[in-house]
């Protein structure tokens, strides 16, 4: 009887540092400074080594063995990338990063891909010039600029992939958003990632504030449904072109493919 009491005291502290901790991120997560503390709650020292034997995909392993550049993703990220990444294995794929951080990143795509594939990264930051590495190609510049955005475009001749991981404002994913979208290959794929963001004021996010990211995405559910209702698109023919639109945490991957008018059919024999 003992013993029950004291796993019953055990598991009711355990429940209590829950809901304290939840609280305090709730709090803190209210000024740049206090989310900075709440974000570094999230962090974990691993071992590389244990990491990369049990990682359930091929990114993973690269992630967990990269021994290159500074990289920094979220753990679950990993598995997501993989699902919708992987069909670009070995081609000659053409990827576009926004936000280089310290390249580490860029590299792992090299590495994930192969050597046929373009990778370029875009930052606003000149330092990061200096990770120009071979087979990877920076340039300056930022992601709310629809002229230098192009310009990268036309260089790269096509874009598959685009991954924002850029300055995370609405306002510049959704500028991001509206020029590059249109540009991308008919079967590609635009994934937004740390979208935790489109909570936050500081990011001119908040819960269903008209806007972020999240919430455009929810607005483009509608559009692909433009073939069944009169409403106004703002994304020209989505109906036509996204093909799903998948949302995780604090991720949002778009698919692209050209789409017919739906229909349906009967088969088999009537039972009555």
């Amino acid at each position: 009887m003992r013993d029950r009491k004291l796993e019953g005291f055990a598991l009711n502290v355990r429940h209590q540092l829950v809901r304290a901790r939840r609280k305090a991120l709730r709090v803190v997560g209210r000024s740049p400074a206090g989310r900075e503390e709440a974000l570094e709650s999230f962090a974990r020292q691993v071992d590389p080594d244990q990491m990369q034997a049990y990682a359930g995909s091929a990114l993973a392993r690269l992630y967990y063995g990269h021994q290159g550049r500074l990289a920094y993703k979220w753990d679950h990220y990993l598995p997501i990338y993989e699902r919708h990444l992987a069909r670009y294995l070995g081609s000659a794929v053409r990827l576009l990063e926004i936000g280089v951080y310290q390249g580490g990143s860029l590299q792992l795509w090299r590495k994930y891909f192969g050597p046929s594939a373009i990778i370029f990264g875009i930052d606003v930051n000149p330092r990061c010039r200096a990770v120009d590495d071979p087979g990877v190609c920076i340039r300056i510049g930022s992601q709310a600029d629809p002229k230098f955005l192009k310009s990268v475009i036309r260089e790269m001749g096509r874009v598959d992939i685009v991954i924002d991981d850029g300055s995370h404002l609405a306002s510049e994913q959704r500028v991001c958003f509206q020029t590059l979208f249109p540009l991308l290959a008919p079967n590609g794929v635009y994934i937004v990632e740390d979208l935790h963001t489109s909570y936050w004021s500081d990011y001119e996010g908040g819960v269903r504030r008209g806007g972020t990211f999240i919430e455009e995405m929810k607005v483009l559910i509608d559009d692909m449904h433009a073939w069944y209702s009169e409403v106004e698109q703002r994304v020209a023919d989505a109906h036509k072109t996204v093909d799903g639109i998948h949302f995780y945490d604090s991720v949002v991957v778009v698919e692209k493919r050209p789409k017919e008018r739906p229909f349906h059919t009967k088969v088999g024999v009537p039972s009555f």
